[in-house]
């Protein structure tokens, strides 16, 4: 069966950065947050992209901005 995750990737001023720039979210409060659909997916970012920015900027408070946050298909095996 398909999981969907969401990923956000950040943007950094310095080009020549070369360390990690992403974050999977896979959990919310200690419970999964995976989607079995990827409409449902797509609508939950829609509804939480201010909290998602805010996520990304707190994990990576180095970078300018969000450069783009997405749903994509979870590896199981990683």
């Amino acid at each position: 069966m398909k999981e969907f995750m969401i990923v956000i990737i950040m943007f950094f001023a310095d080009h020549t950065y070369q360390g990690n720039d992403a974050v999977e979210l896979i959990t919310k409060n200690g419970k999964p947050l995976l989607f079995k659909e990827i409409d449902a997916c797509h609508e939950h970012v829609h509804e939480n992209l201010k909290t998602f920015k805010e996520i990304g900027k707190k994990v990576y408070p180095e970078a300018i901005s969000v450069k783009q946050i997405f749903c994509v298909e979870r590896n199981k095996e990683i």
